[in-house]
């Protein structure tokens, strides 16, 4: 067994002891009274909630609302700030009128700008989406637009010595020069994704674990709250992790350095 492998153990060991930590810590507080019930919630209260929840039939299509606002908020995203981001280098005068415009947009906090989306399209999905799509849009931009912009113009003046022409140079250099920011985009957007899709739904929607948070925050029903925002916690986990298992297919150079 190599260090690395042992660290690694050691590491994820001392994870679940954390965890096991709080969850023991937070079950005994609140039994005996050292918690308020109104501020915490122990953890059987919390598969209470869930149990209940799911007995209504309300968990599970609360859980895939987010979930698909989230998902197609983020490929939609990212598809559309990554052509603007590879495309808009390419036209400089084009860029330079719309780029400040641009820049202006980001900086408008999507909290602000999401009565906007809930106005033009309504309470049902397609405004939670379109949050989604606007803040993921940016997170995707932004790095592929920088990296496009910093490329390397040694590649770019051989291929046009040997006769190349803007289409080869666009699929042979800018976009595989661009993937690394594309993974960093990817990273980034998955877990704006998701809050976009959550913000949408604290606005105003009729499901979602954004409305089920909501709705238990305002009857005070405290294990449902932390249900909810346990459910969005593992959910962003998850979708961590698969963003993470994207990184050798688009950058394995990276990935193979680091082994």
């Amino acid at each position: 067994m190599t260090s690395t492998t042992m660290h690694s153990i050691v590491v994820n060991l001392a994870r679940l002891l954390v965890l096991a930590v709080i969850l023991v810590g937070t079950e005994l507080g609140v039994r005996y009274g050292v918690m308020s019930q109104l501020f915490f919630s122990s953890p059987t209260d919390i598969f209470g909630a869930l149990q209940m929840q799911w007995a209504k039939g309300s968990f599970l299509p609360d859980l895939g609302i987010t979930v698909f606002e989230t998902l197609l908020g983020l490929v939609a995203g990212s598809l559309a700030g990554m052509a603007v981001g590879l495309i808009l280098p390419q036209l400089r005068t084009v860029s330079k009128v719309i780029e400040p415009f641009l820049m202006v947009l980001n900086g408008i906090p999507v909290i602000v700008i999401a009565p906007l989306f809930i106005l033009w399209l309504g309470l049902g999905l397609a405004s939670k989406i379109g949050i989604s799509v606007y803040i993921v849009f940016f997170a995707m931009f932004i790095p592929v637009y920088t990296a496009s912009l910093r490329l390397d113009t040694t590649f770019v003046d051989a291929l046009k010595v040997m006769g190349a022409s803007r289409h080869q140079i666009f699929w042979k250099v800018v976009v595989p020069s661009s993937l690394p920011s594309v993974y960093t985009g990817l990273k980034i957007g998955s877990g704006l994704a998701l809050i976009g899709a959550v913000i949408g739904e604290f606005v105003a929607s009729r499901a979602g674990l954004g409305h089920m948070i909501l709705y238990a925050s305002g009857t005070l029903d405290t294990p449902s709250l932390y249900l909810g925002i346990i459910t969005i916690a593992i959910f962003a986990a998850a979708l961590s992790f698969a963003i993470d298992a994207l990184g050798p297919v688009l950058v394995p150079y990276k990935f193979s350095d680091e082994k």
